[in-house]
């Protein structure tokens, strides 16, 4: 009663003394104390006490072959716990060796149709999941189902368990279509069978959003998720851990409409709550500190998110161990931060021990393998080293294709780096090549209205530009703003972001006064929904600052850059690469209105600060240099004019 109800520490209270009792009275090998083992097991793992909880089923499986022979339908049971335990702590492969001998053993000893051995079928495909191999998960799934239907019936509480995890499998294969096909009717079986309130209903309502989300129904997400939330407070109680877990579902559907501060309010006291309901070290406490991270970040508060990565990293090394998949993601995370700030060099030191590990503890072709070195490769690209990117992002597109399959989102976005690598090292017609075709392929596979669809298309307006096709990309990026506006709304931050990219496009095709209305009116809705200190906010300023200089309002410029360096400072500090960048923009403004000294003190220092946190070889130091060079010229001949200029006037007189 006390672990259905999610009063967990209660159930363990109670499962700890009884356990030492049924030693006692019944004896250590009695089946009885064999039973009350597994459940005082079942709930160290219930209270994130992984560890502690396979200690027990390691023995525990010994203990019930001895006492009940290998074939017992008690010591399946257990063998399978014990397998859970292998995966609560990141040990999916020896999880896996012990499943499939597992499914086999079932259909001998109780037979292929009996519902145990269904279980035993399921749980493997999850162990096929958890180690990438979807596509052998998804094999399992799919006649399971059917079994299922034929063996239970269609509306059996454990076939609706199938379909759902037969829809989290179409969504690992990138069938994102597929999958929602089956989760809409399931939530309406759910409801006939279990009724609307019963839990594996509100289960499955979940999983329901989460299917909007990947096909880009966000908003049709939020409506489910917030009656939800209410709902699952009404039934299991505001501090159930189903709960909890709903109110992250709906702080991260508030992130996807945009909403980034209502989704900070909602993470900030679900960590505290988690803290109380889980306690501090609980492993889903650890995964809502890392969600809290990510909307600092969705919000430009980039210091704040590295606050938190760099405990919960060594937290997660002592909770779960170094190599557990988690905390493998939390040093992701935190190489994310450190780019963020503009560290770039720390992030590329977490970035390529993380990419050995990854091959290491999951295995070189698992999908969160092809993350770690998707990441790695754009930490090249951002100290600069295309090459050493490209010589990444080629074959991790072709080893895309092959693990998870052409048309797999994870795929399109590993081509869609692909091309941003050739554009890089001036590959232009390569990079178009490749964003024409992905455009495409997105609009075929997801859906043209879907947001990865028009970030596609968005990207492929940069390549346009890239090869000087300046009327094309504006061709598209027009209808682009007005197509965001309608998928996402008109305040969204992907909105405003192809709105910034419109100005750009108008610009190059010399529509300068349609850029800096546009700019104008930007930066206003900018500061309105993300806040005036959001480091978004401050790109749009700059472009606004540009789109003055591009009118000849160059005082107008100057007055915005030299503000915005200082904010540039104030917000991601004096040496993160973006205040570099404003740095120098202000230095070309001191120069377009001839104040040629300070554009020169300005650019000195500039270069230094550039070797220091960039690298002497980096593209934009070379670039710094050059300007320095260029300026430097123009004050000698400036100071050459003034001296000629008086000695005329001395002879004059």
């Amino acid at each position: 009663m006390y672990s259905s109800s999610g009063r967990y520490f209660d159930a363990l209270q109670l499962e700890e003394p009884l356990v030492k009792v049924s030693k006692e009275v019944l004896g250590e090998e009695h089946p009885d104390t064999l039973s009350r083992i597994q459940n005082l097991a079942n709930s160290y793992s219930r209270l994130g006490r992984y560890n502690d909880a396979l200690q027990l089923k390691e023995p525990l499986v010994e203990l019930s072959k001895k006492v009940l022979g290998e074939e017992h339908p008690d010591s399946l049971s257990r063998i399978q716990n014990l397998a859970n335990s292998y995966s609560e702590v990141g040990r999916y492969n020896d999880a896996l060796q012990l499943k499939e001998p597992l499914a086999e053993l079932s259909k001998k000893v109780l037979g292929e149709k009996h519902p145990d051995s269904l279980n035993t079928i399921q749980n493997l495909a999850i162990s096929y999941s958890e180690v990438g191999r979807y596509d052998h998960a998804l094999q399992l799934a799919e006649p399971l189902v059917e079994l299922s239907k034929k063996v239970l019936g269609e509306e059996h509480p454990d076939t609706l368990n199938r379909i759902q995890n037969l829809a989290i499998n179409y969504s690992e294969v990138g069938r994102y279509d597929n999958a929602l096909q089956l989760s809409e009717p399931l939530v309406e079986l759910s409801k006939k069978v279990l009724g609307e309130e019963h839990p594996d209903t509100l289960r499955r309502i979940q999983s329901l959003t989460v299917r909007y989300s990947q096909v880009g129904r966000y908003n049709d997400a939020f409506e489910l998720n917030k009656p939800l939330v209410e709902l699952s407070k009404k039934v299991l109680g505001e501090e159930h851990p189903d709960t909890l877990s709903r109110i992250q579902n709906l702080a991260m559907s508030y992130s996807e409409v945009g909403r980034y501060n209502d989704a900070l309010q909602l993470k900030e006291s679900l960590v505290e709550l988690s803290k109380k309901v889980l306690g501090e070290e609980h492993p889903h406490t650890l995964g809502r500190i890392q969600s809290l991270a990510s909307s600092y970040s969705e919000v430009g508060r980039y210091n704040d998110a590295l606050k938190l990565n760099k405990p919960l990293l060594e937290l997660s090394k002592k909770i779960l161990g170094e190599e557990h998949p988690d905390t493998l993601t939390r040093t992701q995370n935190l190489a994310i931060s450190y780019y963020e700030v503009g560290r770039y060099n720390d992030a590329l030191q977490l970035a390529v021990p993380l990419v050995e590990l990854s091959k290491k503890v999951l295995g070189k072709e698992h999908p969160d393998t092809l993350n770690r070195i998707q990441n790695l490769a754009n930490s090249y690209l951002e100290l600069g080293r295309y090459d050493n990117a490209l010589q990444l992002a080629e074959p991790l597109a072709e080893l895309s294709k092959t693990v998870l399959g052409e048309e797999h989102p994870d795929t399109l976005n590993r081509i869609q780096n692909l091309a941003m690598s050739y554009s890089e090292v001036g590959r232009y017609n390569d990079a178009l090549q490749l964003a024409e075709y992905l455009a495409e392929l997105s609009k075929k596979v997801l859906g043209e209205e879907h947001p990865h669809t028009l970030t596609r298309i968005q990207s492929l307006t940069v390549r346009y530009s890239k090869v000087g096709r300046y009327n094309d990309a504006l061709q598209l990026a027009v209808p682009l703003v007005e197509l965001s506006k309608k998928v996402l709304g008109q305040e969204h931050p992907d909105t405003l972001s192809r709105i910034q990219s419109l100005t750009v496009r108008y610009s190059q095709v010399g529509r300068y006064n349609d850029a800096l209305q546009l700019n104008k009116s930007l930066v206003e809705v900018s500061k309105e929904v993300l806040g005036e200190e959001h480091p978004d906010t401050l790109s749009r300023i700059q472009n606004l600052a540009s789109s003055y200089s591009e009118v000849g309002r160059y005082n107008d410029a100057l007055q915005l850059k030299e503000s915005l360096v200082e904010l540039s400072k104030k917000v991601l500090g004096a040496e993160h690469p973006h205040t570099l960048n404003r740095i120098q923009n202000l230095s070309i403004s001191y120069y377009q209105t001839g104040r040629y000294n300070d554009a020169y003190q300005l650019a000195e220092p500039l270069v230094e600060l550039s070797k220091k946190v960039l690298g002497e070889e980096h593209p934009a130091t070379l670039s710094r240099i050059q300007s320095l060079s260029v300026g430097h010229s123009e004050v000698v001949r400036y100071n050459d004019a003034v001296m000629t200029q008086s000695i005329a006037l001395s002879q004059v007189v």
